[in-house]
C-alpha cells in the first residue's frame, strides 16, 4: 500500500495551522468607538451593590423573603432586626468553632510546638488568638 502523494506530514502540519479568520464587532469599529466600548464594559464590570445591599441579602437568606417584607413594613424594628442578625452570625460561628478547634489542634501537633528558645511560632499564636476571640464571642462574653 502506497500512501498518496498529497498526504505528507508537513502538508498536514500546514493545514491544521492555517484558521480561518474570524470577524468580530470591533474589527469594524473605529478608534473612538472601540474606546467607548471599553469604557462601557469597564463600567459594567463596576461592583453594583453596597452595604445595604448585603444586609438586606443576609436578611433574606438567613430568615426569607416574608421576614424581609415584615421587615420592610415596619413590623420588626430595625434595632431587633440587627439583634437576630447579631444572633444568627454567633450561631454560625458556635457551629464551625469545633471543627476549627480541630484543625488549630492537627496543626499544632504537625508543627514543631516551639523553637529551641521555648517560643511558639507566630502563624500558630495568632491562630490561638482568633480561636479565643470566637469562643468568647459564642459564649457571650461579648
Amino acid at each position: 500500500m502506497r500512501v498518496p502523494d498529497g498526504l505528507r506530514l508537513s502538508k498536514a502540519k500546514e493545514t491544521a495551522i492555517a484558521k480561518e479568520r474570524v470577524h468580530r464587532v470591533s474589527d469594524f469599529l473605529t478608534d473612538e468607538e472601540k474606546e467607548k466600548l471599553a469604557k462601557a464594559n469597564i463600567k459594567g464590570k463596576k461592583k453594583q451593590f453596597d452595604k445595604i445591599d448585603a444586609y438586606v441579602a443576609e436578611i433574606i437568606a438567613r430568615f426569607g423573603y416574608d421576614t424581609y417584607l415584615a421587615w420592610q413594613c415596619g413590623e420588626i424594628e430595625t434595632k431587633k432586626m440587627n439583634r437576630l442578625l447579631s444572633a444568627e452570625r454567633v450561631r454560625d460561628k458556635a457551629r464551625y468553632l469545633p471543627l476549627e478547634t480541630v484543625i488549630i489542634s492537627a496543626v499544632a501537633g504537625a508543627n514543631n510546638p516551639a523553637d529551641k528558645y521555648g517560643h511558639i511560632p507566630k502563624s500558630l499564636k495568632r491562630a490561638y488568638e482568633i480561636l479565643k476571640k470566637e469562643q468568647e464571642i459564642v459564649g457571650g462574653n461579648k
